[in-house]
């Protein structure tokens, strides 16, 4: 072999040992990469598995592996504190799991846990129960994730159980409250009714949505306004906006929607709910059916209506008859008489028309203050003279009856401010009521006494205090127990008279006395010894500032002539109306007499009078106030003064006679004196009730 031959073989021997030996580095590398590869998977496997420890000993759930390829199912620890055993007492296979699941749920579990290892589900999830060492059941949602190989086949499953025992506790108690709400608002007599804090509805009861017919659902926010009567929402709305806006309460009636389509009335009210710190966390409400309620208010104001109408018919109708029976009583005084039985059959038939006057118009009076209807014409009065005067006017009567009335009076005034009527009117009654039961008795007669004096200041009605006037009334008739004291100045209390009811009257005086006292800003009170002992009853009235005045240039001046005055008297009864013309024709006036509306417009154009008397209740189609507005009409006729004379008496009639012209309206039967006044004024008066026989 020659040199080069030698050369490329020994190459070539090198070329080999040297890729020998580069396979043989690239297979140590390999190895070493491979080994270095184990290592760190094993490291791997150790730290999942250190993890895996770590989590099962954190989480206090219970956390099960089942490796499906061995059918084996490991425990962790938990299960010591939500079964009660240990994971060896459970088993290394699903079998022990399995025996522990309540018969009712086990068929379902099983089920529903093939399923999902057979399908391509990744995950399982059901919430059964699960017997504990003790025996119990307890509920356990259990959810579990399955793994699979790359070619899909289920290979293991992990999962984990969570105790519900507590959060079914949590519900069941939820429940509980929200039935124990829920039965407490279908309780309450009331539909209820919740709100947000910006007056957004979110809440109805039942009551209301069965009340309405609408679901709630349909009424949130502001749409409830929508069962509301059209005439109250806007005034419904904008209370309920000031109440969210904490410019007033929210309290108010008004009408809601039945589901027949008919509106009922209701009370509502609305609370805000407040937060510790005072925030406004929601609106509370209630609206009570008072649908009931209104319907009796209006049947008891149709009945009060009806009430009024019946006594002012009734007044007319009773008045009617009385009128040409005083006016007969006066025509016997003014012609007169030497004949003292035919003088005392006309002072009795005086009374009497007298005491039927004044219990009708005591119960009127007394139907009005009911009311609060009653009008008082205040001004600065002389208590004293009123009092003087009152028992001047009362004492013929008590001493007929053999009782004597002493009078007690300062020389000066007290001044009150007050209606000098009912003032008189009050101190009548009290001497009234004196006299009637005050006896004469077999010792020579009864007493009665009137005392009016200043008394010290004392407490006002409204608070304040006042200087007071004191009018006493006592006598030493029956007297009062405690019981009869108690209820004395009720409306148709009485002392017992007996069956024979001698003593008449309506029990009406002092439950007006004290209504008219109070309008005054006064009191009364009754006092008693007891039976047989007397009665004292006591007025308390607050004095006027005193006011300087010259009285004494006050002059009734002469009564005017009647001579030559006409007066035409329309009225449609007969008696009343003859009667009436036989009297004024006695006292100088010149009469004439029509029978009906008509027929009195005519004989006024005809001939002109100065004063008509006219009747308000005329037939034949125009009455009354027909004949003073046809009147007022006539040029020829403006200086005809009008006087109304009629049986009705209430307020109404006498705004209504004021607006159809009259000057004056008197309540039959008309007194004497009434009357002439009325018939001799020389101005035209607007209607009043200053005179008792216009009350």
């Amino acid at each position: 072999m020659d040199g080069a031959s030698r050369q490329r073989a020994e190459g070539a021997a090198a070329d080999g040992q040297a890729e020998v030996a580069l396979r043989e580095s690239e297979a140590r590398e390999r190895a070493a990469s491979a080994e270095a590869a184990r290592l760190e998977a094993e490291a791997a496997v150790r730290r999942s598995e250190e993890q895996y420890r770590l989590l099962n000993r954190a989480t206090n759930d219970v956390i099960w592996d089942w490796d499906l390829e061995t059918n084996r199912v490991y425990w962790n620890g938990a299960v010591v504190q939500h079964f009660g055993c240990t994971p060896e007492e459970l088993g290394d296979g699903p079998e022990g799991w399995y025996d522990r699941i309540h018969p009712e749920d086990r068929a379902r579990v099983s089920e529903g846990i093939r399923a999902a290892i057979e399908g391509d589900r990744e995950s399982w999830t059901d919430e059964y129960r699960f017997r504990k060492s003790d025996g119990s059941y307890a509920p356990f949602l259990d959810r579990g994730y399955i793994g699979r190989s790359a070619s899909g086949a289920p290979t293991r499953m992990i999962g984990s159980m969570l105790d519900l025992t507590e959060r079914h506790r949590a519900e069941a108690a939820l429940r509980e409250s929200e039935l124990f709400h829920r039965q407490t608002l279908e309780s309450i007599p009331g539909m209820v009714w919740a709100t947000r804090p910006d007056g957004y509805c979110e809440f109805f009861s039942e009551q209301w949505v069965e009340f309405t017919g609408v679901p709630a659902e349909r009424q949130f926010g502001d749409r409830w306004l929508e069962v509301l009567h059209p005439d109250d929402r806007e005034r419904v709305f904008a209370s309920w906006r000031a109440a969210v806006g904490g410019l007033a309460p929210y309290d108010l009636e008004y009408r809601i929607r039945w589901r027949d389509g008919g509106y009922q009335w209701f009370k509502v009210r609305g609370r805000p709910i407040r937060d510790a710190s005072g925030r406004i966390v929601r609106w509370f409400g209630i609206a009570i059916n008072i649908h009931d309620l209104k319907l009796a208010e209006q049947a008891l104001r149709d009945a009060d209506r009806r009430k009024d109408e019946f006594l002012a018919m009734l007044a007319h109708e009773l008045r009617n008859p009385l009128a040409p029976v005083r006016t007969a009583v006066a025509m016997l005084r003014r012609v007169g008489t030497a004949d003292p039985v035919q003088r005392r059959a006309r002072d009795v038939i005086d009374r009497q028309v007298t005491h039927m006057v004044r219990l009708i118009d005591d119960l009127l009076d007394i139907s009005r203050i009911a009311r609060g209807r009653i009008q008082l014409r205040k001004a600065r009065c002389d208590l004293v003279g009123i009092v003087r005067q009152t028992a001047e006017d009362y004492r013929a009567n008590l001493e007929a009856d053999g009782v004597a009335l002493r009078v007690s009076a300062p020389d000066e005034p007290l001044w009150v401010e007050g209606d000098d009527t009912r003032l008189a009117q009050m101190l009548g009654n009290l001497l009234q009521n004196a006299g009637k039961f005050t006896d004469a008795g077999a010792s020579g007669g009864g007493r009665v006494w009137v005392r009016v004096e200043a008394g010290p200041p004392g407490p006002g009605r409204d608070g304040g205090v006042f200087g007071q006037a004191v009018i006493t009334v006592e006598d030493d008739g029956v007297g009062m127990d405690s019981g009869l004291l108690s209820r004395i100045f009720d409306p148709f209390s009485q002392a017992d008279q007996g069956l024979a009811r001698s003593k008449g009257g309506l029990g009406l005086g002092l439950a007006l006395v004290k209504g008219l006292v109070e309008l005054h800003g006064g009191t009364v009170a009754a006092h008693s010894e007891g039976p047989g002992r007397g009665s004292m009853f006591t007025l308390r009235l607050p004095l006027a500032a005193p006011v300087a005045r010259d009285l004494s240039a006050a002059s009734d001046g002469e009564e005017a002539s009647r001579q030559g005055v006409r007066v035409l008297v329309i009225e449609d009864n007969h008696d009343a109306a003859e009667s009436l013309e036989m009297l004024l024709t006695l006292s100088g006036y010149d009469v004439e007499t029509a029978f009906d509306g008509p027929t009195g417009l005519t004989a006024a154009r005809t001939r002109p009078p100065d004063v008509v008397l006219c009747d308000l209740g005329l037939p034949g189609g125009m009455d009354g106030y027909d004949v003073a507005r046809a009147i007022r009409a006539e040029p020829s006729l403006a200086a005809t003064r009008l006087v109304a004379l009629s049986g009705y008496g209430q307020d109404e009639d006498r705004r209504r006679s004021r607006e159809a012209g009259f000057d004056k309206h008197l309540v039959k039967p008309a007194e004497d004196t009434a009357l002439m006044e009325a018939l001799s004024a020389g101005r035209r008066e607007l209607c009043s009730a200053a005179s008792p026989l216009s009350r």
